[in-house]
């Protein structure tokens, strides 16, 4: 029998140990499962660090004690969550590693929201507050008026830029859905008359069909939409063929999942990434429909992410998009103009490499591989 076993030290490094509470209130604390994966690894190092003279444990011991994690990442994880108010973040901005993390804004948020479903917990039972309840209706009456005056606002600026012929199918779109056209449906129906060339009478048949099978959003019409110009449908009989042979059939059926999108199927034959996960397409779907972005722009994200990252990455993208909305950065070219004031302040902060002594002209270059197998003969 050996006297050395190897389990034995897989039991002496112990164990990274999770709450499990994350899980299940890791949807509205808004948590991904790398951000878990930070969790683990903060609470490993809160276990395997010696007695805290200070609150929390700082950056550098997290990349000591998980090597896996990278700086880069470790960095923009660390302040999404302090963004969400789950962890706290003490110390100097000019040495990230000597940054101590704190969890007692987690656990805060933990205790009210298992506080606010397990009433027993608490000392007194639940009383119904009038005052609460009052603060409450206005609250929700506030809200209800800016909603209302928001597309009252931008509903009429749209019909009056717009000709007879949108009007007509808002006006359509309005009745049947009984409310009023939302921006989302206003920019879509855009594309099926000015993109797609669909004639108003056509695009009345299809919505009724739609409307039929309670299909009220937007984007999936949009794929019907593409789906008849792709096939060329263009009479009532070839819709009613479309949508038997396609919608109304459960195991054929393109809406709501497994949609063949060529838009979706593009980005990832661009980037290399894989896009049949439902997840990743809703981040597609994200970028298109809810912040407004083409579909140019997307894959020009994509171009960015790919220069500047070895392995591809959504999350890069989804960071470079979220930057131009903020900018409001809604065309190509804008994003070239940025990008090169971005490295021209990058070359112009950069220091001077050290030049060779005794020459004017040649700078002193170790390629990427070669300084790789240097190290690896150290």
């Amino acid at each position: 029998m050996h006297n050395i076993a190897a389990y034995v030290e897989i039991l002496r490094w112990g164990q990274a140990n999770v709450p499990a509470v994350l899980f299940c209130y890791g949807r509205e604390l808004d948590l991904t499962i790398e951000d878990i994966g930070i969790f683990a690894a903060v609470f490993y190092t809160y276990e395997k660090s010696k007695p805290l003279f200070q609150r929390g444990v700082s950056v550098g011991q997290i990349l000591q004690m998980c090597p896996l994690i990278s700086k880069q990442k470790l960095s923009r994880s660390l302040n999404r969550l302090e963004k969400l108010s789950l962890i706290s973040l003490q110390g100097s901005n000019s040495n990230f590693m000597e940054k101590r993390v704190g969890l007692e804004p987690l656990f805060a948020k933990l205790e009210e929201l298992i506080t606010r479903d397990h009433h027993l917990l608490t000392k007194t039972e639940p009383a119904v507050n009038d005052d609460i309840i009052a603060e409450y209706r206005l609250k929700i009456e506030q809200l209800e008026l800016a909603l209302e005056e928001e597309k009252n606002r931008n509903i009429p600026e749209i019909l009056a830029n717009s000709n007879g012929n949108f009007k007509k199918v808002a006006d359509f779109i309005s009745k049947k859905t009984g409310n009023l056209m939302s921006v989302k449906m206003a920019n879509e129906l855009r594309r099926w008359l000015e993109d797609m060339n669909m004639t108003p009478e056509f695009l009345l048949c299809m919505l009724e069909m739609c409307f039929e099978r309670n299909i009220y959003n937007p984007r999936y019409i949009s794929r019907i939409a593409k789906d008849l110009k792709e096939y060329s449908v263009n009479s009532v009989e070839g819709l009613e063929n479309y949508f038997k042979k396609f919608v109304d059939d459960p195991v054929k059926s393109k809406i709501p999942v497994n949609q063949f999108d060529p838009d979706v199927m593009e980005f990832g034959k661009f980037t290399g990434i894989d896009m049949n996960a439902e997840a990743r397409r809703n981040m597609y779907y994200k970028w298109r429909y809810d912040w407004g972005f083409s579909h140019a722009m997307i894959m020009k994200a994509g171009e960015i992410m790919c220069q500047r990252t070895k392995n591809g990455s959504l999350e890069y993208i989804d960071s470079v998009l979220h930057n131009w909305m903020s900018k409001e950065i809604r065309l190509p070219e804008d994003a070239d103009r940025e990008l090169k004031e971005y490295k021209s302040r990058q070359k112009s902060d950069k220091p001077t490499p050290k030049k060779v002594q005794g020459s004017e002209e040649y700078e002193i270059y170790i390629s990427p591989v070669r300084l790789e197998e240097l190290k690896s003969n150290q």
